[in-house]
């Protein structure tokens, strides 16, 4: 019989947690993959190493409620111009080709290469933060993305331009993925949702005002005032981040109370007496300290995208992320050209739909996540009170999927209407709603996704959150590059159309995943013990 254990964690959202805590221990049980197998302090049951007097002293995290949105901060200051790279190019790209003499299939390639790079750079980087901490991951490819856009600024050749912003997606494209893994490190499972889905709205802001930006930064100066923008407001982040993130990765610092032993993992906000009183430095709680840190494998996402549930998840949702990259390019080339004929700063308001009810969909799905995670919670809870015998492992799968899942579907609606709505060249106001609503889902998508891929693999989250970023990016760099041929052969309309009936097909095909995923699961995590016994 399991019994009901109190915690004293000090932030606000204590109270909330302790009616869920014993709940929340039963349902990770069997969750992790065979390589995390140490629990959190607070989220595990049935583990002889944590007695129930300690869970009770001992809270999560140190950090308040209210530094818990401090650390979003930081970490949208960070990630942000991760996303923004890649749309505040799209206005300056005639001007590229009028400067350096290229063909307009050419200098796409500035853009596709950035995304290419950006969901293949976060499979090998989130390793390394997986196992030598986020902080020095973070600032690395902060540092790299800074240089890397000066040189773009200064460079007098096309083929240096493209090269260099290899480097400079390689760089700061990990970060939105580490990111993840950091909001991991200091949430419970019950307040996850939000916090992820404000980090992922805020962070994503980039990719839908980025156009807005850079139409205003071409349109006043020249496209090099794009990357000086980049250069100069990241490197305040950096200063910023320099400064006061923590390490949070639990491996390092636990529930941030013990001091880091190397210096690349030290923070000199943690200098402050302050500080170091609220974090309790001088008297650490050793048992929050998570003891199995995970190997650097560079293929690990891979083998994580290879498990079928985590595939027919994420599938969706990055053919769903790789349309918004579509219409959000679409939309800049179509206001340029008849009927519309707008004048560049014109098409960069055109994208304020899309960034405000981006960030509504991160916020409110953040809090959507959480509600159906306490309603599937408390249901798993019942019928394990009522059940004599032994009960089905919690299904977090569709505790999470469910969320995000009417959205998925509307999305489908939406983006075919904007195809069309461009393609006929219909009042403004259409296309503009229909972005602004497509917007919305792929945010709720995008908050839903990474916060299961959390819950699956808390001892590599980053790592995880790094899958969809593989999916999405690779995909929208191949629709990216193959989109003018698409529409040439299929019109504006048929393109979205087609690639939004892939999207239905996989909206259907979640009910997979919700239903049988656990079981594929348990199997899997069976044939990997029974094969380290042999």
């Amino acid at each position: 019989m399991l019994t009901r254990i109190s915690s004293t964690d000090s932030s606000p959202r204590a109270k909330e947690d302790v009616p869920q805590l014993k709940l929340l221990k039963e349902a990770d049980d069997g969750l992790v993959d065979s390589s995390s197998s140490s629990p959190e302090p607070d989220e595990k049951i049935g583990e002889a190493c944590v007695s129930t007097s300690e869970i009770s002293k001992i809270p999560h995290s140190m950090l308040r409620y209210s530094q818990k949105w401090m650390m979003v901060a930081l970490l949208t200051s960070a990630g942000f111009w991760s996303s923004l790279g890649s749309p505040a190019v799209y206005p300056a790209l005639r001007n590229l080709q009028r400067e350096f003499g290229v063909s307009e299939d050419l200098v796409n390639i500035a853009v596709v290469v950035y995304l290419l790079f950006q969901g293949v750079a976060p499979t090998v980087c989130s390793g390394l933060a997986d196992t030598y901490g986020r902080r020095p991951v973070i600032l690395m490819g902060m540092l790299i993305f800074i240089v890397s856009s000066i040189g773009i600024a200064c460079s007098n050749s096309f083929a240096l331009v493209i090269a260099l912003r290899c480097i400079q997606s390689s760089g700061i494209s990990p970060i939105i993925a580490i990111n993840s893994g950091v909001v991991g490190d200091f949430t419970l499972k019950s307040e996850r949702g939000t916090f992820i889905g404000a980090v992922s709205g805020l962070t994503l802001l980039g990719q839908a005002f980025g156009s807005l930006i850079g139409a205003s930064l071409t349109a006043a100066y020249n496209w090099r005032a794009v990357f000086w923008f980049m250069t100069i407001g990241c490197g305040v982040c950096f200063l910023a981040n320099f400064l006061f993130l923590p390490e949070t990765h639990r491996c390092i610092v636990g529930n941030l109370s013990l001091k880091p032993k190397r210096n690349i993992n030290f923070s000199p906000v943690l200098l402050l007496p302050v500080i170091r009183r609220q974090f309790s430095l001088q008297h650490p709680h050793y048992s929050s300290l998570d003891d199995t840190v995970a190997g650097l494998d560079i293929v690990a996402a891979l083998k994580i995208i290879a498990c079928p549930e985590i595939l027919l998840t994420l599938l969706p949702a990055g053919l769903q992320f790789s349309l918004w990259t579509l219409s959000l390019t679409s939309l800049s080339q179509a206001l340029q050209s008849d009927p519309y004929n707008y004048p560049l700063t014109t098409v960069g308001l055109c994208y304020l739909p899309s960034g405000i009810c981006g960030l509504l969909g991160s916020f409110l799905t953040g809090k959507l996540i959480d509600i159906w995670y306490r309603y599937f919670a408390d249901r798993f809870q019942r019928r394990s009170a009522n059940s004599s015998g032994p009960s089905a492992p919690f299904n977090v799968l569709e505790a999470r999927i469910v969320a995000g899942l009417p959205q998925n579907f509307i999305s489908v609606m939406a983006f075919i209407i904007f195809g069309w709505s461009i393609q006929g060249g219909w009042h403004i106001s259409v296309p503009l709603v229909a972005s602004g609503v497509g917007t919305f889902c792929v945010m709720s998508t995008l908050s839903t996704s990474s916060t299961l891929l959390i819950d699956l693999y808390p001892n590599r989250a980053s790592t995880a959150s790094s899958c969809y970023n593989f999916i999405r990016c690779t995909l929208s760099a191949l629709f990216l590059a193959v989109f003018a041929r698409m529409k040439a052969s299929m019109t504006i309309g048929g393109t979205f159309t087609f690639l939004c009936s892939l999207i239905f097909v996989g909206n259907c095909a979640l009910i997979f995943p919700m239903k049988y995923g656990m079981t594929w699961r348990d199997r899997r995590l069976r044939r990997a013990a029974e094969a380290s016994c042999n």
